[in-house]
């Protein structure tokens, strides 16, 4: 959006330099992205009156003119085929810079010296229409300087606007910000139409078939225009707005649009087809062709303003090529409606079009602004164009479209902002933009029909701190407020566990939630999926019911960016549907991988990651948040290598899943090497989690260590060694560690000798060798009838 400095200037009557104007805009929410002068290739052109059109001799494409620049006559050479005698133009002198960084020299061609250029309005940056020279108006006197002449010490101010902001996208709606801030009135165009006395309804009827695409259509009858250029004034305004000018009609419904963000559009009455407008969806395969000359095969997803028999527009994006208006129009049919945003969205796309109409319509245009856009544009039809306004509106409104009117709390503001806004400041900030407000202790906000943003009271507490000045608003050293929400434990300790696996060198994946439902089958075929009724592709068609479908995801797309090395962590939720037990179920989980190999340091060489490293990770986060010990218990779960798969148990809770995913899964993804994964739920662990360690005091009585060294059959796993140890002396032993693992000649075949070292001690008083000796005994008793044990000499 494309608005002149001066224009904007006009509106409001400020004296903001453009800088400060595009600042105080910017910072209430109407984003200025940068400010251009507009002379900025008018330096060095004057205007001129061309003397003499002659021919230049061995050349088909290029004349030598004498133009009269006021203080002299320069011979130029001109290659555009509309240069002709008496015509005054902008003549680039000697020294001008003109745009593309192009500079004015004294050049020789075809033996021909020539002492400047006739520009175009491409060369002085006003537009890129490069077809000709630019022809100015009759009454520009020769020598003048070209900006001076055109009032064109001005600047653009281009605005990047959000979807939300319709209202911004006009001089106007600019202005009223504007006004708002400064607490000025929008200085509106005055204007009177004089109608004739013949009824507009006596030409034109309107029917609306589709009241949902077309809620209000509304027309006016002009007769007896004249078409031509338009006056520099309006030229001037479209040209600083990117538009280019075309007729005097036309340029008029781009005027007023500009203007007032009203769309219109100019039908030539006579070659309309009927007297009758009718709006309907588009028939199956109905052929239209716009003004660009191209023919659509159409559907009902596109909106047409037709004659009754046939299209004539495409409502809202572009009109027909055969009721536009020509050079030989003498009626005009002045169309003004609204359509549904949706609807003209869906046929913007199926016409492959951007239109700046289809643009305000998608943003959402003002359904009752209508009749101030059609008799503003039929006042300077009468006014530039000669015509004759037939009386009355033709308006087809079938269900009006009321403002929302809103019940707004002064003291409710302040807290929310924690500011000590007057309630009469507040008012005011509402009758600036434009609104209506009844008096009370709470105020009755009517919100006008321009701003479909506004729905709810916050969005009015929005309107006061962008036009008070969010700098209005003191900074707290505290979190406060009724809007404030508070750090749940839960939120604590997710980012405790994020700090811990980033300090220990691990990276973070972000999930979306979205898996590919038969690599979720694949992971875990017994597992209910949540499928997605309307998905975005076939890959992401459910949500994931695990976190090692990210994992994988993850890897597959590092080792194929030659990333081979990864330590990754992600916490996130997985997402179950009902069943007899449960309802929707979201579960918060942990998920730690490893794949690849280590780091290559000054002493150690790599080697690939395995499960200690996976262990060393769980074994951190369970030192920090005090968690007893978790047991690894080998289980079969469906996409672990039987060799490692464990569940984890944390205080006789499941606590979560690890191992190495089987290599038929991860060859599916593209992953060649071993993937490591341990998934934790986090509700069970967090459950078990204390601040604080508990402390105990140094041990007063000696240790009393003993060595113990147990043959069991392979299969018997080395933590229920231990865990037979611990429940066999009870108390006295402080610890159980394992020191050695063997198999060889000097075992039988099947078994394995584990080394363990059992430290007693008591907490009362001196052991001696015979209570010690007693409580040996009992472990080795226990472990010889619990695990077959056999016990080696030592």
């Amino acid at each position: 959006m494309k608005i002149s400095y001066k224009w904007l200037q006009e509106l409001t009557g400020l004296e903001w330099p453009p800088d400060e104007m595009g600042e105080r805009l910017t910072l209430c929410g109407t984003a200025c992205e940068y400010i251009e002068p507009i002379a900025r290739y008018m330096d060095c052109v004057v205007v001129g009156e061309v003397l003499e059109v002659g021919a230049v001799e061995g050349a088909d494409k290029i004349q030598r003119t004498l133009v009269n620049t006021g203080a002299e006559k320069l011979v130029i050479i001109c290659g555009a085929p509309n240069v002709a005698v008496g015509q005054k133009v902008p003549v680039a002198t000697i020294g001008a810079k003109l745009g593309g960084d192009f500079t004015i020299k004294k050049a020789k061609i075809r033996g021909v010296e020539s002492f400047g250029m006739i520009c175009s309005e491409r060369e002085l940056g006003l537009s890129d229409n490069h077809e000709g020279i630019m022809v100015l108006p009759e009454d520009a006197v020769p020598g003048t300087p070209l900006k001076e002449y055109l009032d064109f010490d001005d600047y653009i101010l281009t605005f990047e606007l959000t979807p939300n902001r319709p209202d911004s996208m006009s001089a106007i709606g600019i202005a009223r910000d504007l006004a708002a801030l400064t607490g000025v009135k929008v200085k509106r165009p005055e204007f009177e139409v004089r109608e004739g006395s013949a009824p507009a309804s006596d030409c034109i009827s309107i029917k609306i078939d589709d009241p949902v695409g077309c809620p209000r259509y509304a027309a006016r009858v002009i007769k007896n225009v004249k078409v031509g250029p338009s006056p520099w004034w309006v030229k001037k305004k479209l040209i600083t707005a990117g538009m280019r000018p075309i007729s005097n009609i036309v340029d008029i419904t781009n005027l007023v649009m500009l203007e007032c963000g009203q769309p219109l559009h100019a039908f030539d009455l006579d070659r309309f087809g009927s007297s009758e407008v009718v709006v309907r969806r588009a028939k199956d395969k109905e052929k239209f062709t716009t003004l660009d000359g191209r023919e659509h095969e159409l559907d009902e997803d596109v909106l047409m303003i037709t004659n009754g028999k046939v299209g004539v527009a495409a409502a809202g994006v572009m009109g027909g090529l055969e009721s536009e208006v020509e050079d030989t129009t003498r009626n005009i049919l002045l169309e003004a409606a609204y359509f549904n945003a949706s609807v003209i969205r869906r046929s913007r796309k199926k016409l492959d079009i951007v239109s700046e109409s289809s643009t305000r319509f998608e943003k959402g245009a003002d359904p009752n602004s209508i009749e101030y856009a059609v008799d503003r544009a039929a006042y300077l039809l009468a006014e530039l164009a000669g015509g004759e306004v037939q009386q009355g509106i033709v308006d087809c409104y079938p269900e009006a479209i009321k403002p929302l009117t809103i019940t707004f709390r002064p003291e409710r503001c302040n807290a929310v902002l924690g500011t000590d806004f007057a309630a009469a400041d507040m008012k005011q900030i509402f009758l600036d933009l434009g609104f209506e407000v009844a008096d009370g202790e709470k105020l009755e906000v009517t919100v006008p029909t321009f701003r479909p943003d506004i729905e709810r009271e916050i969005d009015l507490i929005e309107e006061v701190v962008r036009i008070k000045g969010f700098d209005a608003v003191e900074n707290a050293i505290t979190n406060i407020g009724p809007l404030y929400t508070r750090t749940m434990p839960d939120d604590a300790f997710r980012r405790q566990i994020r700090s811990i696996l980033t300090g220990v060198g691990f990276d973070e994946m972000v999930g979306h939630g979205l898996a590919d439902g038969r690599l979720a089958t694949l992971l875990n075929p017994d597992l209910p999926q949540v499928r997605l009724a309307n998905p975005a592709s076939e890959e992401l068609n459910v949500m994931r019911n695990c976190l090692t479908h990210n994992v994988l995801t993850v890897v597959s797309h590092n080792i194929a960016h030659r990333n081979m090395d990864l330590r990754l962590f992600e916490v996130g939720k997985a997402y179950f549907p009902p069943d007899d037990k449960n309802d929707w179920r979201e579960e918060d989980r942990l998920v730690v991988a490893l794949s690849g190999d280590t780091e290559r340091t000054w002493r150690d060489r790599p080697r690939p990651f395995d499960l200690h490293d996976l262990i060393g990770a769980l074994s951190r986060l369970a030192e920090h948040f005090h968690w007893p010990s978790i047991e690894f218990k080998p289980a079969p779960v469906s996409y672990l290598d039987d060799q490692l798969s464990f569940e984890l148990y944390c205080d006789d809770t499941l606590a979560g899943w690890a191992g190495s995913v089987t290599e038929t899964i991860c060859r599916k993804v593209d992953i060649k090497q071993q993937v490591l994964t341990a998934e934790l739920l986090l509700a069970p662990l967090m459950a078990v989690s204390r601040d604080l360690a508990a402390f105990e005091p140094l041990p007063v009585y000696p240790a009393a260590p003993r060595d113990l060294a147990v043959v069991v059959d392979t299969g018997v796993p080395a933590g229920d060694i231990l865990d037979t140890v611990h429940k066999a002396a009870g108390d006295l032993a402080e610890s159980v560690e394992i020191f050695d693992l063997y198999t060889g000649k000097q075992i039988e075949q099947g078994k394995k000798s584990i080394a363990l070292s059992i430290n007693y001690r008591s907490r009362t008083g001196n052991l001696s060798s015979d209570v010690v000796e007693k409580v040996q005994q009992k472990v080795i008793a226990s472990l010889r009838k619990k695990l077959g044990a056999d016990i080696r000499d030592s």
